[in-house]
C-alpha cells in the first residue's frame, strides 16, 4: 500500500470515527432521556431497566484509545 493510499484509508477511518462516536452520544442522550421519563407499562420499564443495565456494563469495557495488541 502506498502512502497516499494510507493517507487516504486514515482520512476515511478518522470520519468514520467521528461519525460512530456522534451517534454513539446520540444515542446515550437518547437512553438518558428515556431513563428520565416516565414508563408507566410495568413490562416496558422492566425491558429497558434491563437494556440500559446491559449497556451500562458494556460501556465499561469499551475504550476509545488506541492501544498495542
Amino acid at each position: 500500500m502506498t502512502n497516499e493510499e494510507m493517507k487516504k484509508l486514515i482520512n476515511e477511518l478518522k470520519k468514520e470515527n467521528a461519525r460512530l462516536t456522534d451517534e454513539n452520544s446520540s444515542l446515550w442522550f437518547l437512553l438518558d432521556e428515556l431513563e428520565k421519563s416516565n414508563i408507566s407499562n410495568s413490562e416496558y420499564r422492566e425491558h429497558f431497566n434491563e437494556t440500559f443495565k446491559k449497556l451500562r456494563e458494556v460501556s465499561l469495557m469499551v475504550t476509545d484509545k488506541a492501544a498495542e495488541a
